[in-house]
């Protein structure tokens, strides 16, 4: 007989931007649809989203204990998490999910049950950066774990890294559709929108290396530049591609518009979108303008992207030649790179396979 504890904790550092973040609010709100009470735990009190008033929001101050080291830190913090569960919101949630590997090393102690751990990026790409994901490191925090992958691609990288899981399943990212078509229709800034009535071309992301906004920009300036080429978000290295845009001689034809906690307007009135990622896990801004009708090309990331879109639409990591003709057949020929939006994406879709994880 399935339990009927209706209480689900999804888990995340914070809220601070990012596809993971949106992907915790998102999948909450799956969750209400199926009649579950959602509820979010933070390590940190930072948010750049207009939080849901149905889905309680809980910060556990993380910070306070970071003087203890972390072979230490973890397992202690493990119990405040449990003993805050247990006396706040539920002695035994339905699902608890663990996001992003700064939580997943905390809740890898916690005694509660139903856990599950989303891995949203392929851990052979991350660990080129974070250096600490190492073999046995991972195998640490997920052996005997149930792990999901927020795509195939995800999900056979990982087992090739780690064998010893409970359970190793693909689950695509929850897209709510009607949510965002009707967030597009909020209006934009008209300062950040003149002179882009004709149309143009949009790119949603943090900057920082994976995006390879320097790979686009310069795609970019090959091209005809028959619209211009907005980029939506902030990061460490904005400034860099703001310098290499004037070098270039395109800055009048580069919009940096800056960080929006609702990027969809701007996707869905640009004539195309453009990813030139050097990998991505899901590729959640594709599904993202999928759902807006709107045409997108991608460099085809070892997962996420071709997935998501046709093989026409993608061209090979890193190849500015390519990407640049893509780019130019995208202004010319919009409608060409249109695809469709699979309703197995919609949350509580997505929901229920979470749910179906630890039996539930």
């Amino acid at each position: 007989m399935k339990s009927q504890n209706k209480t689900i904790i999804l888990t995340i550092f914070s809220l601070q931007g990012g596809g993971a973040e949106r992907f915790v609010l998102t999948l909450a709100q799956g969750f209400k649809q199926l009649g579950y009470q959602p509820h979010i735990i933070c390590f940190k009190n930072q948010s750049d989203y207009c939080l849901p008033d149905d889905v309680p929001v809980h910060c556990l101050n993380y910070q306070a204990y970071r003087w203890i080291p972390k072979g230490l830190r973890y397992p202690i913090f493990a119990k405040v998490f449990d003993r805050f569960v247990k006396r706040h919101i539920a002695a035994e949630p339905a699902l608890l999910l663990s996001n992003l590997w700064q939580v997943d090393q905390v809740l890898k102690y916690s005694r509660l049950p139903h856990r599950a751990f989303v891995i949203h990026n392929t851990q052979t790409q991350e660990r080129q950066v974070h250096t600490e994901l190492t073999d046995q490191a991972l195998s640490r925090v997920y052996r005997g774990q149930h792990v999901v992958g927020v795509s195939r691609g995800v999900a056979d990288d990982f087992a090739a890294l780690v064998s010893t899981t409970r359970s190793l399943t693909a689950i695509y990212n929850p897209i709510d559709q009607p949510a965002i078509i009707q967030q597009a229709q909020e209006p934009l800034d008209k300062a950040l929108t003149s002179g882009l009535a004709a149309g143009y071309l949009v790119h949603v992301g943090k900057f920082k290396g994976q995006k390879n906004h320097r790979l686009l920009i310069q795609a970019y300036a090959k091209t005809q530049r028959n619209v211009p080429l907005v980029l939506v978000g902030q990061g460490k290295l904005q400034a860099e591609c703001e310098q290499l845009a004037s070098e270039l001689g395109i800055a009048d034809d580069v919009r940096f518009v800056g960080f929006h906690s609702n990027p969809y307007g701007w996707i869905a009135g640009a004539t195309g979108m453009v990813l030139s990622s050097d990998y991505e896990g899901f590729g959640l801004v594709i599904a993202e303008a999928l759902a807006l009708g709107v045409p997108v090309i991608s460099t085809d990331c070892p997962s996420g992207p071709s997935e998501l879109l046709p093989a026409d639409n993608l061209v090979p990591v890193g190849d500015v030649v390519k990407l640049s003709e893509k780019i130019q057949d995208l202004m010319d020929n919009p409608a060409a790179y249109r695809s469709a939006f699979d309703s197995q994406l919609l949350p509580d879709k997505v929901a229920q396979r979470y749910l179906d994880v630890v039996g539930k």
